[in-house]
């Protein structure tokens, strides 16, 4: 009886990264198909402007999660990082950054390719650089 809950458990556990990869990849697709898109079609009407409303809902709601948990896992990592450095704040601002900085919205611009996706951040002082 108890070995049909671990078993259950590992499944549901490998179904959730089969889908995280699976969300991860159709974003990457997406975003190469939306800058295709754009760079053949300049016309938008109504029903263009609504399908990429839904679409970058429903990939901010599969895509918002992911980057939100990565930036919680970049910032306990970086706390780590700022204590077993001795406080080297320079060191700790290496991982913080590009684990808090970043997209996390989807906007119809994302799909559109006007702006890009950045699941790694850049700091707001090196994008201004840019």
């Amino acid at each position: 009886m108890r070995q049909s809950k671990v078993f259950g458990g590992g499944v549901l556990k490998q179904l959730t990264g089969v889908c995280v990869l699976l969300a991860f990849s159709l974003i990457v697709c997406l975003g190469a198909t939306g800058v295709s898109l754009a760079a053949e079609q300049e016309l938008s009407s109504p029903t263009n402007e609504a399908a990429l409303g839904i679409g970058s809902a429903l990939l901010t709601v599969i895509y918002f999660p992911v980057k939100f948990a990565y930036a919680i896992l970049g910032g306990v990592v970086g706390t780590f990082t700022y204590g077993l450095t001795g406080g080297d704040l320079e060191t700790a601002k290496a991982v913080w950054e590009p684990s808090f900085y970043g997209t996390y919205v989807i906007t119809p611009d994302h799909l559109k390719g006007n702006e890009p996706v950045r699941f790694l951040g850049v700091s707001a002082y090196e994008d201004q650089a840019l």
